[in-house]
């Protein structure tokens, strides 16, 4: 189509590190910007709502601390996403992975804790069950992929809906896992002495974002060192060229999706027993998609798949006050997270191609 004006596409000359960073920086505030501008086109204040967002996300050590506990379900949906899309495997079920990895804690905890009452071994199996409830959906999409070629965006979205219906059918039935002191969809109360060890006395924050941080610098190392993650950059980079290596392509996807959908699963148990303490439709108000962004806007980098959750961690934690602050709803949150991710893929599209006229002979 440009060709028709004169115009070609080409690579850009790369540009100094430094300064991606500067112009990532800029497109992060250019999406605030337009942000303000839809604030003010509802008759809001844009700078009285981020001053109070901001407030309410870092504040003041208490609201760091619960913005670092947003930031924990964030960080591991977002990993989740990292390893599968570095391969090119376009899994979308980091949300019901979550939602699996939480219902598969929840029923171990409901079969071992008259057996095991407390203590480390019934939060180990708790942590496992989180793990390989989503570890087997994420599982089932990969063999389904790998065997029958089919399409990991459609499995892994209609797998979603399956795992959150099922969710659904369980707690709003008092003969399954509805409470029995309630008619809100909802379980009974999680025993405290198997909740998440919280990390400080003065603050909700849980065991569980030290675990998402340390998978995160796992992963990075998995993916830089060793064989495994040369077989997933190899396969992401070129998929003909990976099959005649060697390399088990089916095999390669459907290990990628298993521990992709366990850390979504982490996600899931965290939130039951570290934060909800009972297991319902509310412990995740779309965490699984919102880590889809962030590993996008990280660039499938896991280190900085930490700092962006917690901005965006910071973005949820601090828009709860928003609405009682100005009247402004809550849900602006999803329109900021929207636009920093188109300004950041614009902004890398302009770093990494120019436009320039075709050069005529003669």
């Amino acid at each position: 189509m440009l060709k028709a004006f004169g115009l070609e596409v080409v690579k850009a000359r790369k540009i100094n590190p430094i300064v991606q960073i500067l112009l990532i920086i800029v497109a992060v505030l250019v999406a605030f910007l337009i942000s303000g501008w839809f604030i003010s086109l509802t008759g809001g204040d844009p700078a009285e709502a981020f001053t109070v967002m901001f407030k309410g996300a870092f504040g003041n050590k208490r609201k760091v601390l619960e913005t670092l506990l947003r930031s924990a379900p964030l960080l591991l949906t977002a990993l989740a996403t990292v390893i599968t899309f570095r391969a090119q495997i376009w899994s979308i079920g980091q949300e019901g992975q979550l939602f699996s990895g939480a219902m598969f804690a929840y029923l171990l905890y409901r079969i071992f804790q008259p057996v095991l009452r407390e203590g480390l071994l019934l939060l180990t199996v708790v942590v496992i069950g989180g793990f390989l409830g989503g570890a087997l959906l994420g599982l089932l999409s990969g063999f389904m992929k790998a065997k029958f070629n089919v399409d990991i965006i459609i499995s892994t979205v209609m797998l979603n809906y399956i795992v959150t219906t099922m969710l659904l059918f369980l707690l709003y039935d008092h003969k399954y896992w509805m409470g029995t002191t309630t008619y809100y969809p909802r379980t009974d109360p999680i025993a405290e002495s198997s909740w998440y060890p919280i990390l400080t006395s003065d603050s909700r924050l849980h065991m569980g974002f030290l675990i998402a941080v340390g998978l995160a610098i796992l992963i990075y190392w998995i993916l830089k060192r060793t064989p495994y993650g040369y077989d997933i950059r190899a396969l992401g980079a070129n998929p003909i060229a990976t099959k005649f290596k060697g390399i088990n392509i089916g095999r390669l996807i459907m290990i990628t999706m298993f521990f992709s959908g366990g850390l979504a699963g982490l996600a899931g148990a965290g939130e039951v027993f570290g934060v909800h303490h009972n297991l319902s439709m509310e412990i995740s108000p779309g965490y699984g998609y919102t880590g889809i962004i962030i590993a996008m806007v990280a660039e499938l980098n896991p280190l900085i798949c930490i700092l962006v959750s917690v901005l965006f961690g910071g973005l949820i934690n601090g828009s709860t006050i928003l609405i009682a602050a100005t009247g402004i709803h809550s849900s602006i949150t999803f329109v900021i997270q929207a636009l920093i991710l188109m300004s950041v893929l614009i902004c890398r599209a302009l770093m990494k191609y120019r436009i320039r006229r075709i050069a005529h002979v003669g």
